[in-house]
């Protein structure tokens, strides 16, 4: 008799290519994965795997059965669906996992309306990198996931994951509250600001590569100063005028009162801000209770 928890293992080793990565997804130790999976070859009585120098590799037989896993723990879902519906009102737990900006700017008012409209729903909140949720919500560790796409590096949903665009997050220009620019009504050009120095992300992130891109297409090249993906770390270089920066316009820059953000001339630029969840649970009601919370967000002007 073939266990869930063994056929679990099975679809985490498939979707996540390691037997380590799939002990670490569902809280196990390298060694009882193994030897889980060897109780599951030889419940099975053929090789569902085969070692292929240091890695494992699926036998035609692990392939088929991890199909049939992922059915399997499909339909369990939707019946965990239909059992939540006959509650009345959603119910039971939601991993939710959001990008950094997000978990911090969005999540905190969005838990405050789920606790407040949906008491008997349990929400766990986790802060997670992009890459992360694309592989924890197709397995299960996630039932949703808030992140972000790049118009130059769009996500690829994968299979069985539903997406959803909640709403675009532009970019904006952060500089000192001194700033000659501070204080202008309206967009700001970023050619007006060729002679300053910059504060830019981490070399291969996004805004490691933005504020170059929207510089040069401005006719100049930025004299980048200093390189942070922290966004408190960011401000606090700015407040103390060491240079100028971009951030997505939700990031939560109000507990520094020497900053301020303003619009640029680049409404192009952004990202746009994807809820992701399995298609299998899609009808669940707790699902659908938290994306309607997020749905209300709106950028700040």
């Amino acid at each position: 008799m073939l266990s869930l928890s063994a056929l679990r293992l099975l679809h985490e080793l498939r979707n996540r290519g390691t037997l380590t990565a799939a002990a670490e997804a569902l809280h196990l130790s390298r060694s009882a994965a193994s030897h889980q999976l060897a109780a599951l070859q030889r419940a099975a009585g053929v090789a569902l795997t085969e070692k292929v120098g240091r890695t494992l590799r699926f036998t035609e037989a692990g392939l088929m059965l991890a199909g049939h896993a992922e059915r399997v723990l499909r339909e369990l879902e939707e019946a965990g669906t239909v059992a939540e519906r006959a509650h009345g009102s959603p119910s039971g737990v939601i991993r939710l996992g959001a990008v950094q900006t997000i978990a911090s700017s969005v999540l905190p008012s969005v838990l405050t309306d789920l606790h407040a409209e949906h008491p008997r729903l349990r929400v766990e909140a986790w802060h997670v990198s992009t890459e992360h949720a694309l592989a924890a919500v197709p397995a299960g560790e996630l039932d949703l996931a808030v992140i972000s796409s790049y118009d130059s590096a769009p996500v690829l949903v994968p299979p069985g994951t539903h997406a959803e665009i909640l709403f675009h997050d532009p970019v904006r220009l952060v500089l000192p509250v001194t700033h000659r620019l501070a204080r202008r009504a309206g967009v700001v050009p970023i050619a007006e600001l060729a002679g300053e120095q910059w504060i830019s992300g981490e070399p291969g992130s996004y805004f490691g590569r933005l504020v170059p891109a929207l510089c040069r297409r401005a006719g100049f090249t930025p004299d980048i100063r200093h390189r942070t993906g922290d966004y408190a770390v960011l401000a606090a270089f700015v407040t103390a005028g060491h240079g100028v920066a971009c951030v997505p316009a939700i990031a939560d820059l109000s507990h520094w009162s020497e900053v301020v953000t303003v619009a640029i001339d680049a409404e192009d630029a952004g990202r746009d801000i994807v809820a992701l969840n399995r298609e299998s649970s899609r009808g669940r009601p707790a699902v659908q209770a938290v994306l309607t919370a997020l749905r209300r967000y709106r950028v700040p002007a």
